[in-house]
């Protein structure tokens, strides 16, 4: 008990606080993301439909959901195709839904209602970690550590269709920063092959390396590897890959408000769309980096990339995303520390 309280300093009590706050809002995302809304489909795998459930049942709907062949199915069929929709670039992140159905599946085995804490803890301490990780890579102050639980908790007001995969590549790409600072090649490739084989975005990430490591030529042989793998993996949809509406369809996506509709909304809330969802997360990266002394071309790349991202593949109202700019964000608080680049 002593030791304990020897070592519960405000910065660790701090960072208790966190992740009981983290739990106790993904439990809260995780009721409204299952609630049941009658006749929406809000195009998610495991989006529930018909009149509002109680909280048992609600579980027990949940359990049936994530343990479920049906809800893995199309993404674990591997069938190419090309459809215009945005669920066919799911198909490429087939490694990661086979994993999660497995232990959702291995859960339900020891107790049926396993699952559903599973994924609650899951997710929660992938977030978590995302913040030790960014702690470890900068010694973060303690205005930080509450900066990351107001973004989080912020994002998860919303309906989030794809909210595991972005808390994946938020949990990779801190990792892959703490890597990247301590140089660790070997630990850096491990989080960047399970990062591509969560969403493709991932491949983004390999840039990490390159803000605190002057090292292209490793970089490049680590990327032809990198890449290899993943097409390897993804043999039967490298026909589809090969057409770019197979990862940015043009089409007019169900029940979702992509880029070139803005003309269609009011002016206040067409600055309000552009502001929240564009300015401040990008513009707070590129704002940390020209006020700092060292002007990291890699970041800022990193930020224009991530921009054209959001501006051109992804609706305007899916907010999840956003989640994989936040280490991007203590990277560029962290800019000016002279210690950052030791």
């Amino acid at each position: 008990m002593n030791f304990i309280l020897k070592n519960l300093n405000e910065k660790n009590l701090l960072f208790l606080i966190s992740l009981f706050l983290i739990i106790f809002t993904f439990i809260n995302f995780t009721h409204k993301h299952f609630e049941i809304t009658k006749n929406k489909d809000y195009n998610s795998p495991i989006a529930v439909q018909e009149a509002a459930l109680q909280k048992a049942e609600l579980r027990t709907h949940v359990n049936k959901l994530l343990t479920s062949d049906s809800t893995y199915e199309e993404i674990l069929s591997k069938k190419c195709s090309v459809t215009g929709s945005m669920h066919d670039r799911h198909k490429v992140r087939w490694v990661k839904s086979l994993l999660i159905k497995k232990i959702y599946q291995l859960s339900e085995k020891l107790n049926s209602n396993l699952p559903y804490y599973v994924n609650i803890l899951l997710h929660s301490f992938l977030i978590f970690l995302s913040l030790i990780f960014l702690n470890q890579a900068f010694k973060l102050e303690k205005i930080h550590i509450i900066f990351f639980l107001l973004y989080v908790t912020y994002i998860f007001q919303f309906h989030l269709g794809e909210y595991s995969y972005s808390i994946f590549e938020m949990f990779f790409a801190s990792a892959a920063i703490y890597a990247s600072k301590k140089k660790n090649i070997i630990l850096f490739f491990l989080i960047i092959l399970m990062a591509i084989l969560n969403r493709e975005s991932g491949f983004i990430i390999i840039l990490i390396w390159l803000i605190f490591n002057k090292e292209f030529k490793k970089l490049l042989i680590f990327s032809v590897i990198v890449l290899t793998i993943f097409l390897i993996v993804n043999y039967d949809s490298i026909n589809c890959m090969v057409n770019p509406k197979f990862f940015i369809p043009l089409e007019k996506q169900p029940g979702q408000t992509m880029l070139s509709e803005l003309g269609s909304i009011n002016f206040y809330s067409r600055v309000l769309i552009v502001t929240m969802n564009y300015i401040l997360p990008i513009g707070l990266i590129f704002y940390n980096v020209f006020k700092s002394n060292e002007k990291n071309k890699i970041l800022i790349l990193m930020g224009i990339i991530y921009l054209l991202v959001f501006l051109f593949a992804v609706p305007i109202h899916q907010m999840g995303i956003k989640l994989i700019i936040l280490p991007l964000i203590f990277l560029s608080f962290n800019l000016s520390n002279k210690k950052m680049v030791n």
